[in-house]
């Protein structure tokens, strides 16, 4: 029995890998064509990391002992392309991986820490020691995970701590034994995304003081010692570090407000293999893949084949992929979802198709 294909090269090639797939492992005697040319496929190329059964099962990025966790490689000094949504089907973001930082605070912070003042040096290595204390490794890579990862300040904070524990081994212990007692009127956490002028005003209302004041009496003052700091620096030095400072005080300030005996929130499951492979995929540099390429190289050794034209083929549905990288990840992954929907579809109308 001979089944025919059309539609987006991701989602055409996809359908006919899980159909061949299907059929070699049940025995059936099925082929597959695909209309179309393979010269004429979109790459998509890494570095990136997602959590993707359909991609893993099609044989993308998938390591020995991974699980359905897809680690596509890529030259060193480009950005890490992370999705945390199961599928990668959303939520798309950079990390960076040449030192640098791809969040503005991430920025700021490698800034303050190569300063040329040796008082914001200073400065920057308290703060790298008080996060390490705290189970988050000082790296840009893990700072634009805690910053920029398309989730709550708490989830992101999660994902830190699991990322940076899993590459350290460390245990680190609970992140509240940084609070004291129970506030009667506990105030609310800063805004998500918090702006210098809504950092500006929380300091002057005393928003920003009752928050610290949750803090243990040891805490609050190497806090008060290090803002001391940051504010006497030279106004250069400052106007630079103000993105690090809006968001530390947006994580702090929804850490503070938990709980003397709570718990961050913990991740699903494509938050904690990203997390956990965090590592991995910050090193794969060997070679640079082209995860659509290797949907192809599967279609063709599971006995696929590449045809101008077909009579009467079956329309896969997908939109074409556009130029931007993150995008075009979301867009294969989409394709790849809607894939195996279809695939689904087709292999009951090919073994039990209606009478």
């Amino acid at each position: 029995m001979e089944v025919a294909l059309q539609g987006s090269s991701a989602a055409t090639v996809t359908a006919g890998i899980l159909l061949l797939s299907r059929s070699r492992r049940l025995g059936q005697r099925i082929e597959v064509q695909v209309v179309g040319d393979p010269s004429d496929i979109a790459e998509v190329k890494g570095p990136a990391i997602v959590h993707s059964p359909v991609l893993a099962g099609c044989g993308v990025g998938r390591e020995l002992g991974s699980g359905p966790l897809v680690i596509v490689p890529g030259p060193a000094t480009d950005s890490l392309a992370i999705s945390l949504e199961d599928g990668g089907a959303d939520h798309w973001f950079l990390v960076d991986r040449a030192g640098g930082g791809s969040h503005p605070a991430t920025q700021a912070f490698v800034r303050l820490c190569r300063d040329r003042q040796t008082d914001a040096r200073t400065l920057g290595r308290q703060l790298r020691g008080a996060l390490s204390a705290l189970g988050c490794t000082p790296e840009p890579a893990l700072l634009d995970l805690l910053f920029g990862s398309p989730v709550s300040p708490l989830e992101r904070l999660s994902l830190g701590l699991r990322a940076g524990r899993a590459m350290t081994g460390s245990q680190g212990a609970p992140l509240t034994r940084i609070l004291g007692g129970h506030a009667e009127d506990m105030p609310d956490p800063l805004p998500t995304e918090c702006t210098e002028a809504q950092l500006q005003e929380a300091i002057s209302n005393g928003h920003l003081e009752a928050l610290l004041d949750r803090l243990a009496i040891g805490v609050r003052d190497s806090v008060d010692d290090w803002m001391a700091g940051m504010g006497a620096l030279e106004t250069e030095s400052r106007s630079k570090v103000t993105p690090l400072l809006c968001a530390l005080a947006e994580v702090g300030s929804h850490l503070i407000t938990l709980p003397r005996s709570g718990m961050l929130p913990p991740l699903n499951s494509a938050m904690d293999s990203v997390a956990v492979g965090l590592g991995s995929a910050l090193g794969a540099t060997r070679g640079e893949m082209d995860a659509n390429a290797t949907l192809t190289e599967m279609f063709c050794f599971l006995g696929g084949r590449f045809v101008p034209e077909a009579g009467y083929p079956i329309q896969v549905p997908g939109d074409a992929p556009t130029s931007d990288r993150l995008e075009r990840w979301k867009w294969l992954c989409q394709s790849v979802s809607t894939a195996a929907e279809t695939a689904e579809t087709l292999w009951r109308q090919v073994v039990d198709p209606p009478q």
